[in-house]
């Protein structure tokens, strides 16, 4: 529908950061009711940017890290979905 906000738009709640891209691993989304979820951060020096992992990701990846130092650059974090909003057409 023209003028539609399509994007994904989550809160990460520590971060205090909107997330607009799905899970770097699986490209799912993040949340699957108003109440949010918790989500895998990953800090890999030198990327600039965070990387983002969905519960079920984040389980996995989590689940086989064997080093206690590769696992001090993941946090969990929990996002919750940002209200849709209707992006005004601009006329033309």
């Amino acid at each position: 529908m023209e003028g539609e906000n399509h994007a994904n738009n989550y809160l990460v709640v520590n971060r205090v950061e909107v997330l607009t891209e799905n899970c770097n691993c699986c490209g799912g989304g993040f949340v699957g009711g108003p109440g949010g979820e918790k989500a895998l951060v990953a800090a890999v020096s030198g990327a600039g940017q965070p990387y983002f992992f969905c519960a079920s990701c984040g389980d996995n990846i989590m689940g086989r890290i064997q080093s206690e130092e590769a696992r001090k650059h993941y946090v969990w974090d929990w996002v919750v979905p940002l209200k849709q909003t209707k992006t005004p057409v601009q006329p033309g």
